[in-house]
């Protein structure tokens, strides 16, 4: 009886205490010029098992760079940081899980 009600309590704090934080930055530049996309719309949500959750949107400044991030308590499993980068006369560009400090890259629209 003692080992069960250990084992419940063990197990109820273990996922009380779960929890889950994804963070990203970047900058966002012309594919052809390498100039910095001021005002570019960042579209940020925790994925996780098909659902969205934790959304954002962010943008750029003058020199191309934003920040990104979500926090989730009491998860069994992380969500995937996802991204869609979009500016308009530009193609829009979707990211899993970017990493931190990458600089991406938009091609104008022909």
């Amino acid at each position: 009886m003692k080992f069960k009600l250990f084992s419940l309590i063990l197990i109820s704090m273990v996922f009380a205490g779960c929890s889950c934080q994804r963070y990203t930055n970047g900058i966002v530049a012309d594919f052809e010029t390498k100039m910095a996309i001021e005002g570019a719309q960042i579209y940020s949500f925790a994925a996780l098992d098909g659902r969205i959750r934790d959304e954002r949107y962010v943008y750029t400044n003058d020199t191309g760079w934003f920040e990104t991030a979500f926090y989730l308590k009491t998860v069994a499993k992380c969500a995937t940081l996802k991204l869609t980068i979009s500016k308009d006369g530009y193609e829009t560009i979707r990211e899993v899980d970017m990493p931190v400090g990458d600089t991406v890259f938009l091609r104008k629209i022909k």
